[in-house]
């Protein structure tokens, strides 16, 4: 009985949910179907958080994607190749799919669906640069997060079964098993599929400065052209007035807010006097401030705009900050490039632990040994400090180079093609040694003569 206990799961991870519905956030702004549009509005309306994003891309495009056998044997780096030949044969260039699982970053999460296709060439459909009749990948095809939200499914012990989509053009309702998808997240709590999104923490900066600025956009306009003063009959303001005095204060109110200096700048209004008076009973006009306002709204601006960076680890990018946070010796910029790479090692993990294996199971290979899928370095690589860590490590007795992957990685850092296997290698050479194809040295020029006993 004991035994048998240790296989259930008796326990919940304390999920937020109901049905489909995730509501672990607890602004309810930030949840669901309207909390995506925030952060789609926030990536889209805010410079400085879409200079982030921008940043972030055009990092990751430069990144070189490598696949590592499991091994050294012959077939471990076939199915090496194999799996790079189908990152090469999808339908949409590799480096786009990556910059599609990065919309996890604003987003919270990123899904994508498996779809496959036999490897049977150019005129099959859907056509393939391969002919080998294997399995391999058509498109890893993305899935909008605003179609998904609120159709989570579960099983009975919180594993995610599949997620239901309503989407353009036919808002059908289809159900996506979780053995078709890839789930990308940039943090994971509670086994949350919704994840959380990298800009969580920027929203309260972005949501003060967003208003600033319209207050500031409001009070710029207003100096321009002065506060609008329109005055009008005081009979059209009690609470009895007739129609026809309702429909003059309205017309007024509508006036004093749509005062702009433009090029329809004017007003029109009636000269009419009380009667016996030279008062006016229509009068417009405006008012100046003579002084400046209390408060530096670019100063404020700038404020939360610079944690609006920092919470995305890139204040680098408002011009002029001081960058002088450190982390164990790391610059900002390090760190920032640190944070990429975790962001692309989350990435790879999704293929070598779900999207690999499934590949292999599907062509009838053990999984016990799948290749790795490996993002390159975010950041160039100094060679020199690379040399002379590799010159100590030669000092030390490590032969690198009889180690073709450690030769593939230090190729491609150099920015170097890779080895050529039917070329043939020239033996290494000792510092003594001729040029290569000298034959051995009889040291005939370099000999002392020999002592024969006799004196020279």
């Amino acid at each position: 009985m004991a035994d048998e206990k240790m296989n259930l799961e008796i326990g919940h991870t304390g999920l937020k949910r109901w049905g489909g519905t995730i509501s672990e956030e607890f602004l309810s702004e930030l949840r669901g179907l309207r909390g995506q549009k925030i952060y789609h509005e926030m990536s889209e309306n805010s410079a400085i958080i879409g200079g982030c994003l921008s940043a972030i891309e055009m990092l990751i495009r430069q990144v070189v994607w490598d696949v590592e056998p499991a091994g050294t044997d012959a077939e471990d780096v076939a199915r090496a190749e194999f799996v790079e030949e189908c990152l090469r044969d999808l339908s949409t260039p590799w480096t786009d799919v990556v910059i599609e699982h990065l919309s996890m970053l604003p987003r919270g999460f990123s899904v994508v669906e498996l779809v496959y296709k036999r490897r049977d060439g150019g005129d099959a459909a859907p056509e393939s640069r391969f002919s080998d009749g294997r399995i391999g990948w058509q498109k890893l095809a993305p899935r909008s997060q605003e179609t998904l939200i609120d159709g989570w499914e579960f099983d009975e012990n919180g594993g995610l079964k599949g997620v239901w989509q309503v989407a353009a053009p036919d808002f059908q309702r289809r159900f996506l098993p979780i053995a078709k998808l890839l789930l990308f997240r940039p943090r994971v709590a509670l086994a949350n599929p919704e994840g959380r999104s990298v800009l969580r923490n920027a929203y309260r900066s972005y949501y003060f400065a967003k208003r600033i600025e319209e207050v500031e956009g409001v009070g710029i306009t207003r100096d321009l052209t002065g506060l609008a003063v329109y005055g009008i009959p005081p009979e059209c303001f009690a609470a009895d007035a007739s129609a026809e005095l309702k429909a003059t204060k309205t017309q007024a109110e509508a006036v004093v807010r749509g005062i702009t200096r433009d090029e329809f700048e004017g007003l029109v209004v009636p000269l009419d006097y009380q009667p016996g008076t030279s008062n006016k009973r229509y009068d417009f006009s405006l008012l100046t401030s003579g002084g400046q306002r209390q408060f530096d709204t670019s100063k404020i601006i700038e404020r939360y705009d610079r944690r609006q960076a920092l919470t995305m680890l890139h204040d680098i990018l408002i011009l002029g900050q001081p960058n002088t946070t450190t982390y164990k010796g790391k610059s900002m910029p390090n760190l920032f490039a640190t944070a990429l790479g975790g962001w692309l090692g989350t990435i790879a993990a999704v293929y070598n632990d779900l999207a690999i294996p499934r590949l292999f199971r599907l062509n009838g290979w053990p999984i016990e040994k799948t290749p790795q899928l490996k993002p390159g370095s975010v950041e160039a690589e100094d060679l020199g400090v690379l040399g002379d860590f590799l010159s100590k490590l030669e000092a030390a007795g490590f032969m690198w180079s009889k180690d073709s992957r450690v030769d593939a990685r230090l190729r491609r850092a150099a920015g170097m093609p890779k080895r050529d296997p039917n070329a043939e290698t020239a033996p290494p050479t000792s510092p003594d040694a001729g040029p290569p194809g000298a034959g051995p040295d009889n040291g005939a020029d370099n000999q002392e003569p020999a002592d024969t006993g006799e004196d020279q």
